[in-house]
């Protein structure tokens, strides 16, 4: 197909791809690089507080870097950012105020204990079952007002039996 452009230029439209080649198409994955505890959230010791190239953060008191510039807490406690207005501008420091957590979101590991089928001379110095966080409730008196007369009483089941027969 030739088309004419003006009087002296003639060109035609390319019937095969031209071949190509490309450079630097491969990419890799993000390194999941900043900040991952925020000042005022609380950290256990060797939490992961930030992941950096170079230190744009730096390390304060109760914190630790890595050889790949990350830095650790050294604690338990709460994270702290500040900054030295006159000699660094852009670099913060990364502190941890120490504090006991009241709030743990990690539990202490259980004990060691032995399958009692597979190793019953083992098993029997096992510490007894525990199970955390699971009180019995106390029985409250319940107060009730009817008809200008209050009935104090306990929460019991009721008897189904007992109420059909009398």
């Amino acid at each position: 197909m030739l088309r004419l452009l003006s009087s002296k230029i003639c060109f035609e439209f390319a019937t095969k791809m031209q071949a190509s080649s490309t450079q630097k198409t491969k990419d890799s994955a993000g390194k999941r690089l900043g900040v991952k505890k925020f000042g005022g959230e609380e950290v256990f010791p060797n939490d992961i507080l930030i992941r950096q190239r170079g230190f744009r953060w730096k390390p304060g008191q109760n914190t630790v870097y890595g050889r790949d510039h990350t830095i650790h807490s050294k604690a338990e406690g709460v994270v702290f950012f500040r900054r030295d207005p006159h000699k660094y501008k852009k670099t913060y420091f990364v502190d941890i105020i120490k504090t006991e957590n009241p709030n743990r979101t990690v539990r202490p590991p259980p004990p060691y204990c032995y399958h009692p089928e597979l190793f019953p001379e083992l098993a029997k110095n096992n510490p007894p079952e525990f199970i955390p966080y699971l009180k019995p409730k106390p029985q409250q008196p319940i107060k009730e007002k009817q008809l200008n007369y209050s009935i104090v009483g306990f929460c019991k089941p009721i008897d189904l039996q007992s109420l059909n027969d009398g």
